[in-house]
């Protein structure tokens, strides 16, 4: 590496080393990427309140024509307070539609089932809403001032459809957050003390398999002989993975099955999730697409098959 000597002063000589570039070298002015902006949502604000107008005044035109109007609510109490309950059908479909479709897009919900019937609900909101649009429109156009009975049937209808619909959405986002246990009776509990059941015994790999037992004899390792001079590591007989087990235990369960009814993988996934997610009943049921009842039978026929093996190890 070359030096150059500058005169100095008063040391008399100084050496100065270069340093080469090396293309490598981490650049100290690098500049830190910039973050992206989510894209601005107001725009669709805009777009929505020219619509917002046209459905309202829509829905509240056939409320009018199908016998919606002002009543008063609180007779006694408050004669002179009145509402228009043309009103609730604009409120009622348009807010449903717009909250199924969060549900649906959201990602937040998890459940295929939930977000199914949170899809198609929508879907189904927002056609009825344009059938309404539609049906106000032909009536005004041709002078209409009472809309025909099937008409007022339909309409009459609707706020009985949006509040079950409403209701079931947010019983089943409701049931998929919750994850406690289902909670016992005086008289489940007693027999639960006396007669265990699946519900209160966590099953294991253990339990299931006698290989894993203390008192069973140990799997044998395999080693081949070594040298002092060329010393050799010892090879082990790999462990069986743990997901390999529940799909052991899944198929001693189906094959005590004499229906056939049983699917391995549906099995292998309860007791996965049961024992070791440590899921509730319900939601392991909503997951696999089966019943309570269905789940907690092939809980119990897991730990019958687990306390019979035991047994047989004695």
């Amino acid at each position: 590496m070359n030096s150059i000597t500058e005169p100095d002063s008063q040391e008399g000589s100084r050496a100065v080393t270069t340093t080469p570039y090396t293309p490598d070298a981490p650049r100290a002015h690098a500049s830190a990427p910039t973050p992206v902006k989510p894209p601005r949502t107001w725009p669709v604000l805009l777009l929505a309140l020219p619509a917002f107008v046209a459905i309202w005044s829509g829905w509240v035109g056939l409320g009018e024509l199908t016998g919606f109007g002002p009543v008063h609510p609180l007779p006694g109490i408050a004669d002179g307070f009145s509402v228009n309950t043309a009103i609730t059908l604009p409120i009622g479909m348009e807010t449903y539609a717009s909250y199924a479709l969060y549900v649906w897009l959201s990602g937040r919900i998890h459940s295929d089932r939930t977000r199914a019937y949170a899809k198609w609900s929508a879907f189904g909101s927002l056609g009825l809403g344009a059938v309404g649009q539609v049906a106000y429109h032909l009536m005004e156009a041709a002078e209409i001032v009472a809309a025909p009975w099937p008409v007022t049937v339909g309409v009459a209808c609707l706020p009985v459809v949006v509040l079950g619909m409403g209701a079931a959405l947010a019983h089943m986002i409701a049931r998929e957050h919750h994850t406690s246990a289902p909670t016992r009776t005086t008289d489940e509990a007693q027999r639960a003390d006396a007669d265990p059941t699946p519900d209160d015994a966590d099953l294991t790999p253990t339990d299931a398999d006698p290989t894993l037992h203390d008192d069973a004899d140990p799997e044998p390792v395999h080693a081949v002989s070594v040298r002092a001079d060329h010393p050799e590591p010892v090879i082990e007989t790999p462990a069986v993975a743990l997901g390999d087990r529940w799909d052991n235990i899944a198929a001693r369960v189906c094959a005590t099955d004499i229906g056939g009814r049983r699917d391995p993988h549906k099995v292998a996934t309860i007791l996965r999730l049961r024992h070791e997610q440590g899921w509730a009943l319900a939601r392991v049921a909503e997951e696999v697409g089966q019943s309570t009842s269905a789940v907690t039978r092939t809980l119990t026929a897991a730990r019958s098959l687990s306390d019979l093996e035991t047994e047989a190890m004695k």
